[in-house]
């Protein structure tokens, strides 16, 4: 459930208030933009937010790829456009989206999120950005494996460092030592094994 400011509860449950909601954008660029989608520039927390057009689209999602929004920002004017191109597209850029109430700019946002660029296109209308995670929720997690008595390098490459001359490994830490390369092991014996001894 999301917390929202007691001011903006107030105002939320008034059956009519002079306040709204602002959607504020903070686009990470090798220059941050700052955007709001209102009739007037704001300022929350002591940056300016530019009055300026953008669309928020719905999330999408399927089997074959993991979810995303569209986020188009006007290219009618070409401004947006040079911020973009300087960064070399906006791929990899981090963009937060805020909601907060125009009657609460000094306090908290209601709403925060977190995205990554992972695809933008331009033409003489739009930039739209596809935002989604800074990683593929399909990727393997973690990135490598930890086990207790295995080693994962190559017998007598860069990172083993061997160079004596017994022909073969089995890539244990009892064989390590057999070698005298055991500060070279690239295994985890450290791994708690529950109470069972793992012999080897």
């Amino acid at each position: 459930m999301i917390s929202i400011s007691a001011i903006s509860k107030a105002e939320k449950n008034k059956l009519s208030t002079d306040s709204c909601f602002l959607i504020l954008l903070e686009i990470r660029l090798h220059t941050t933009v700052y955007i709001c989608y209102n009739n007037e520039n704001i300022t929350w927390k002591g940056h300016e937010y530019i009055a300026f057009p953008f669309e928020i689209g719905e999330v999408t999602e399927d089997d074959t790829q993991d979810p995303n929004v569209s986020l188009k920002v006007s290219n009618v004017a070409r401004g947006m456009q040079w911020y973009v191109e300087d960064s070399g597209g906006g791929v990899g850029t981090e963009v937060i989206l805020r909601v907060v109430n125009s009657l609460n700019l000094n306090g908290a946002a209601d709403l925060e999120e977190y995205f990554v660029v992972t695809a933008c296109k331009i033409d003489e209308q739009w930039i739209e950005f596809t935002l989604g995670n800074g990683y593929s929720a399909k990727t393997r997690r973690p990135l490598d494996r930890y086990m207790k008595n295995n080693c994962p390098f190559k017998y007598k490459g860069l990172r083993c460092g061997y160079k004596g001359v017994l022909a073969e490994c089995q890539h244990t830490l009892a064989d390590c030592r057999a070698h005298s390369n055991s500060k070279r092991f690239g295994g985890y014996p450290g791994i708690d094994q529950k109470g069972v001894y793992a012999h080897g």
